[in-house]
């Protein structure tokens, strides 16, 4: 599991204490937090679905994670007409993945960009084109995330900036399908 948000933790941990019968792992984000209204009931997350964050009609933003922020800021600067263009879904889980949530984003959209900050090698982007390869979708796919070398060290920002998934890399990657 990895949590967009302070909530999603939140509900996260508390999923993880319920009476679960196998073993889960939660991508405990680095950073500080952003939502100033997080004490919220606590709620169970339902293992391995994801939720539609923004429906859309062209391009389909598939995210793990506090990056979920970053790409709804960049939807919200977009013109009306492009920001109807553009769907975005929190996956929430790398494994298992959201097959029943994948099947209709990719009977839906022509184009899905993946985003994490983890390596794209073998990471959340490759198992959703493994998905697509098994399915024989031919949806054009574009993954972003961390490329498979040593990083130098630098703030969060920085570091985004570097693996082109800060918001302006985003936006620049989102031009090229809109």
């Amino acid at each position: 599991m990895a949590p967009r948000n302070e909530i999603e933790l939140r509900n996260m941990l508390y999923t993880a204490q319920l009476d679960l019968k196998h073993p889960i792992a939660i991508r405990y984000p680095r950073g500080r937090g952003k939502l100033l209204q997080w004490k919220t009931h606590f709620s169970e997350i339902e293992l391995g679905k994801g939720v539609a964050l923004k429906k859309g009609t062209a391009v389909a933003f598939l995210s793990v994670g506090t990056l979920a922020s970053d790409i709804s800021e960049v939807i919200e600067k977009l013109n009306s007409e492009d920001q109807e263009k553009v769907g975005h879904y929190d996956m929430r889980f790398i494994k298992p993945l959201d097959k029943e949530l994948l099947e209709s984003v990719f009977q839906k959209y022509s184009n899905i960009i993946t985003v994490e900050d983890g390596v794209i090698h073998g990471g959340f982007g490759s198992a959703i084109a493994e998905f697509a390869v098994q399915r024989g979708y031919k949806n054009s796919i574009e993954i972003l995330g961390i490329p498979d070398q040593f990083i130098e060290q630098g703030n969060i920002s920085q570091l985004k900036d570097f693996a082109a998934i800060s918001s302006d890399k985003i936006q620049q990657t989102l031009q090229n399908y809109l």
